[in-house]
């Protein structure tokens, strides 16, 4: 995977490392040294940062979320993406016992507990389903030909998809 991502023409950099270990983000994410950015440290600050149905997995979120804060600009947001898959020999205990809401509570908690505020979920799903019928599509329509026959034998359907956001408001 690593070969891969240093492949990509769009990334400047790649950086490995292991959140569960070493739970800080490094300030070398965000660009070095070279630029002048709002923290006064002569380091460059995030605008935006992503974490794709990965929550799940750290052992020290609120660590890791409050030092992601800290290097993201004021103004800046987090945006952790959920869904109702995972792992579970990889999820952390609490999240294989609860249901989906409870989930989403608990990272929104993880974010205002790390500082983060304005938290706000987002079903990404169901402002599918409101564009298609928005767009005239019934369900039917909006799904690929492989979605309609699996869920002729009960199979596929749509998994449920979330993004628990937030900004850095100080």
């Amino acid at each position: 995977m690593l070969a891969r991502l240093r492949h990509n023409p769009v990334l400047g950099k790649v950086i490995l490392r292991d959140l569960n270990v070493e739970p800080d983000v490094p300030a070398s994410v965000v660009g070095g040294v070279d630029g002048a950015g709002e923290s006064g440290k002569g380091e460059e600050l995030l605008d935006a940062s992503t974490c794709v149905v990965s929550i799940d997995y750290l052992i020290h979120p609120l660590e890791i979320l409050s030092s992601l804060r800290s290097r993201t600009k004021i103004g800046g947001t987090v945006h952790l993406v959920i869904s109702n898959r995972c792992f579970p020999t990889k999820a952390v205990g609490r999240w294989l016992r609860v249901d989906e809401d409870e989930r989403l509570e608990m990272v929104g908690d993880y974010l205002w507990f790390s500082g983060w505020r304005d938290v706000e979920i987002v079903d990404v799903k169901a402002a599918d389903r409101e564009g298609q019928a928005e767009r005239g599509q019934g369900a039917s329509q909006g799904q690929s030909g492989l979605q309609r026959f699996m869920a002729q034998f009960g199979l596929g359907g749509e998994d449920p998809l979330w993004v628990v956001r937030a900004k850095r408001i100080d």
